[in-house]
């Protein structure tokens, strides 16, 4: 992100923030309006994923559901959610329904950062 959209939430860019703007900027080769795009797409789609486990019973898609999740999180730089989704993947070859509560407060702490990051 540039310098502006840091001190935007300061004392949230460093190693304790949910999202690592480093690897957001490199990951989206420095372009403004694709690090925007992306980051609302993560937001959406971590709501609708969130929604759609809740639901799901399958194992094997709710299994998916986890590992996609985990793909999107670290193309932003989201390493706690990628982390708690890792942890979650593991559980979920073991336990049937293993809680979520975990996945969903991490997922909520960054969609929470990401509408402060865009919004201002």
């Amino acid at each position: 992100m540039a310098p502006s959209s840091m001190a935007r939430v300061a004392g949230r860019a460093g190693p304790e923030a949910p999202i690592d703007l480093v690897r957001l900027a490199t990951n989206t080769l420095g372009n403004r309006d694709l690090e925007v795009q992306v980051l609302h797409l993560f937001k959406s789609q971590s709501s609708t994923t969130l929604e759609r486990l809740a639901k799901e019973t399958d194992a094997s898609i709710r299994l998916d559901l986890v590992h996609t999740l985990k793909g999107s999180a670290l193309a932003i730089g989201a390493e706690r959610v990628a982390v708690v989704c890792e942890t979650l993947e593991g559980k979920m070859k073991s336990v049937s329904d293993p809680a979520t509560e975990g996945l969903i407060a991490a997922v909520d702490e960054t969609n929470r950062y990401i509408r402060d990051l865009l919004e201002g």
